[in-house]
Parts: structure tokens; sequence; C-alpha cells
């Protein structure tokens, strides 16, 4: 069975982390984002899998290869000019004889999709959009049906007096061919703002169901800090290290050192090969491979992603620290994003602080 998967976005609002990669690469809980829908599809028997690529598509090619790792086939679509969510899929429609999925490549989608397209199946509609409930619409597209589950109406971003749903649309659809009739050649089309009111326009059925397993939108550092803590709940289990005080759903990567004296609070993921020195304390938080975390340094609600240094007794909170970066000693850095390659000066204090590294990777303090 086929699927494609929308992988093309540039992540305007992760900046500076979508600096130097495409959002699908993201990590969570130590995989790229793309490899959690990737999984599902493949696990639900979708393994002749399209995905549409446009920014920094090299970077997403060369971690994702021809899908050999997933037990999968995987072939490229690229999009010289964003085409939105439908027009992607036209491009590609001489591949989709079948009923087929699309799937967001750039939010956590750790979900079941054999039990959507069975659904879809059994209801005999041409659309089956999956479904998610979240405590504030605002900012997504909400759904309302009817009491046999099928769509009546959708909103699109609603203003706070306009919301009817807390059901929202979760960017994982089950079509068949017919509905790529309905999207026009070559032009800039999507499926929640121009497709699916078009089909409900024409009374042509289209149904929703609440799908089971995690998803969270990544669109902000704060929702990819909630989306990691959930795998590790589901992915993680309690570790006893000797030495070291530990507590809750942990993941510890091979050949992770952690030294006598030092607190890992879970939900918490620790990377193959970092390093994490006596009397620290990890807390609810994600290391990445090959960190070396230095005495008496506190990180909590935190991502520190790979080969960084956070030096003694410095402090990171309800932050993200991307690739290769030197945060020196007794630093403190509260509700902040900084960029790949950075140094932050020893005694440096930042708060609702977004570092973006500049062309000539001159330090900041």
């Amino acid at each position: 069975m086929k699927a494609v998967v929308l992988a093309g976005g540039v992540g305007k609002r992760l900046k500076p982390l979508t600096e130097r990669r495409p959002k699908p690469l993201i990590p969570i809980a130590g995989k790229p984002c793309i490899d959690y829908v990737i999984r599902s599809l493949v696990n639900a028997d979708f393994k002749e899998i399209i995905v549409t690529t446009g920014y920094m598509s090299d970077y997403l090619i060369k971690r994702i290869g021809d899908g050999s790792q997933y037990n999968a086939s995987i072939l490229y679509s690229f999009e010289e000019a964003p085409a939105g969510t439908a027009g992607a899929v036209k491009k590609v429609a001489n591949f989709l004889d079948d009923t087929f999925v699309v799937a967001s490549g750039d939010v956590l989608a750790d979900v079941n999709i054999k039990s959507l397209y069975e659904y879809h199946k059994k209801s005999g509609a041409i659309a089956t959009i999956a479904l998610t409930e979240v405590e504030n619409p605002l900012g997504f597209g909400i759904v309302g049906l009817d009491e046999n589950d099928r769509i009546i109406k959708f909103k699109e971003k609603p203003k706070k007096e306009e919301i009817f749903s807390n059901l929202i649309n979760a960017g994982i659809y089950i079509l068949e061919p017919e509905v790529l009739e309905h999207i026009p050649e070559n032009e800039m089309f999507d499926f929640s703002k121009q497709v699916f009111p078009i089909l409900l326009e024409k009374n042509i059925p289209i149904y929703g169901k609440k799908i089971e397993g995690i998803w969270v939108d990544i669109g902000n550092p704060r929702d990819l800090l909630k989306a990691s803590i959930e795998e590790v709940r589901r992915e993680g289990g309690e570790l006893d290290i000797p030495n070291v005080k530990t507590k809750g759903k942990l993941i510890i990567g091979k050949g992770a050192v952690i030294e006598k004296g030092a607190k890992i609070i879970g939900p918490s993921y620790i990377g193959n090969d970092a390093y994490i020195s006596k009397r620290t304390i990890v807390e609810r938080s994600c290391v990445y491979g090959n960190v070396f975390v230095d005495r008496s340094a506190t990180i909590k609600n935190s991502i520190i992603l790979e080969d960084c240094k956070i030096g003694w007794k410095s402090e990171i909170r309800d932050s993200v620290i991307a690739k290769n970066c030197n945060i020196e000693e007794d630093v403190k850095i509260l509700s902040s994003i900084v960029g790949d390659d950075m140094t932050i000066k020893i005694h440096s204090r930042l708060k609702d602080a977004n570092v973006t590294p500049p062309s000539n990777n001159l330090s900041t303090g």
C-alpha cells in the first residue's frame, strides 16, 4: 500500500533550530520527527512511500535514504516552490492508484494508522481524517461531527469566539484516488483550507476518527520538549544506576557515563556517549549524544542537542541548546533557544533569548 509524507516545510517558528536542519529532522527522544510517522506507516503495511521535500532536501534524503532501514521503499518528490499540502500530493498523482495515506513529516505522529485505514474502508468514505483532542484549538483546524462521525463542518485557525469543537485535524488522511480530481494542476492548494470544504459543499462524505497513540505538533520549542517527554514516558523504563539517584521513566543510550552523585529525574533521555558529571541534576530533559555536562550543572525542562559542553555550575531551564554549543562556567539560560555552534561566555545570563548563529560564527556572550 502507498503513502505520501509531506516534508517540505521550513519550520519558521522553530528557528534557529531549523537554520541548519529541516523541521522533519528535528529530534524527538533520540529519533528524527519524520522517523515516527514512517514507522507508523510501515507498521500499517504502507511500505511504498513518497516523501515530498523542498527545504534542505539533501539533509533529509541523506538521513532517510531509500527506506531500507524501515523495510520500505521510499522515493522523493522535489518542490521548487511550496505547493500546499494538496498541491504536493497532486504532483505525484500518477503514483496513487488505490486507497492511500497522506501524513505530515513534521509533527510527532506515533499512531495506529492501521485502525484508521480499517475504519475508512468500513465507512466507504472518499476521505477519512485523523482527529485528536487538544485543550486549546486556537491555531489548528477544528472539525464538527454528526452522530455517525461524518464531518459536517471545518474551521481553519478559529478565533476564540468561533470555536465549536476541541477536535482538530491531525494532518493524517486516508484518501481514495477520486479526491485527486478535486485538486487543480500546478496550483497552490491545501487539503484543510480548500479540498475538504469543496467536498463538503458537494455533499461528498468525509469521516473523522480519533487516532490512537501519541500526536504532538512541534511548532514551537515548548511543544518539542512535550513531544520528547511523551515518547520517553511511552518507551522508557525505571532504571537503577549504582550511586546515582534516579526517578521516573528514563532512556539511557549506549556508552553514556553517569558519575556517582548525579541525579537523573524522568521522564528524561540521555543519548549515546553522553557524560553526566557528579552533582549534576538532569530533570525532565533530553541530553543528546556526546554531550559533556560538567560538575554541579543543572538541566531542567530542556533539550541539549549533540556535541555540546555544559560548564561547571551552569543552569539551563526551559530552553533548547542546539548542536555543538559551548556553554561555559556559571552560565544561566532561562526560557531561551541557542542555535548551532554558539559559545555562551562564562557568567553570562540569558532569559527569553533567541540566539541565532551569525554567518561569521562569532561567539555570543
